[in-house]
């Protein structure tokens, strides 16, 4: 992305696990520059680098004052990531930073706050909304096909290994388990859709991995626009990729075959969108290279992203909220029979 002056927007990737080959190449697809990263072990930022074609950074410090570096890739644990944006804003450097923007609501006003004050983009990187079939969802609500939308029902399972040195299997750094990282994006794609959630509920619980964390969950809302939708994910089951939402003129089915993640450039070529049975064709997009290069025009102009402060926010809330919905009857039992 040169955004006219021919030279590719240059970014620092923060994190070097697993998911930075992902996004180190669809960085490439959108035109960014990948000039260096950061990780805290040498080893795997060494390795990184070599693999990537680019630097490697000793230091945060170090990769966020290079000189060609434009921009930041958040991709490191949740409740790291106002400190590395505040960095950045600090610096003048736009910032990318995975979902959820952060650990806290207070923590992602801070963030929003001093980007905003420094005058940087700020991504969240909510990509899902970005899919064809998602695309196409949006476009048939707004014309109608479906009537009114009243009610939503999602599902996202990412089954893996949440061994104690991973900071996913620890429960005060990934509250929430799989809706925290997996359902947000759920929450994000309905937001686009229905209107945004303004009330949650939830229930949460450990029922399988031998982590002491919620492995399960189920979140509901109510949308602006007065619909219902429960959310829900699991960290212990095949994976899963599903929507439905059932309107007052028909019902839409929405189901990718998971088993291809995480190539998500393949995500819209094995996903099936059917309204009341009959099947409905879209373009297939490639969502994270479409965020990253919208990520690369807006360090350069200055426009909003699509995903911005506000969408990061509003779905880190409805989590939050669901958790302590869920904190405050935790105590309840029924009473004995």
């Amino acid at each position: 992305m040169s955004a006219g002056n021919g030279r590719p927007v240059g970014v620092a990737l923060i994190g070097t696990g697993m998911w930075a080959s992902q996004i180190a190449a669809a960085a490439k697809r959108a035109g960014l520059r990948l000039v260096t990263c950061y990780s805290r072990d040498a080893d795997r930022r060494r390795a990184f680098a070599e693999g990537a074609g680019c630097g490697a950074a000793p230091s945060l410090r170090v990769a966020l004052e290079h000189p060609e570096v434009e921009a930041a890739l958040i991709l490191t644990p949740n409740d790291t990531h106002a400190e590395i944006a505040l960095a950045c804003a600090e610096r003048g450097l736009g910032v990318f930073v995975e979902k959820p923007i952060a650990d806290t609501v207070e923590d992602a006003e801070r963030m929003a706050a001093a980007c905003a004050e420094a005058g940087v983009t700020l991504m969240v990187g909510h990509a899902f909304r970005r899919l064809g079939a998602a695309r196409r969802v949006a476009e048939l609500i707004s014309d109608g096909a479906l009537g009114q939308v009243v009610l939503a029902e999602a599902t996202f399972s990412l089954p893996g290994v949440l061994t104690p040195e991973k900071w996913r299997s620890r429960r005060e750094r990934n509250p929430g388990g799989p809706l925290m990282q997996l359902g947000i994006h759920h929450v994000d794609t309905l937001a686009s859709w229905p209107g945004e959630p303004v009330a949650a509920t939830g229930r949460f619980a450990h029922l399988h991995s031998e982590a002491d964390i919620d492995d399960v969950g189920v979140v509901t809302l109510r949308m602006a626009s007065g619909s219902l939708a429960a959310v829900t994910g699991s960290y212990v089951s095949p994976k899963t990729f599903a929507l439905r939402l059932s309107g007052t003129r028909a019902v839409l089915d929405y189901r990718a075959d998971f088993s291809v993640w995480p190539d998500a450039k393949r995500l819209d070529a094995v996903t099936t969108l059917t309204l009341d049975g009959e099947p409905v064709a879209f373009e297939e997009r490639d969502m994270l290279a479409e965020e990253l290069s919208e990520l690369g025009r807006c360090v350069r102009t200055g426009a909003a992203p699509e995903t911005g402060a506000a969408e990061g926010i509003g779905a880190l809330r409805a989590i939050r909220a669901a958790l302590e919905a869920a904190e405050s009857d935790a105590a309840w039992q029924p009473a004995p029979r």
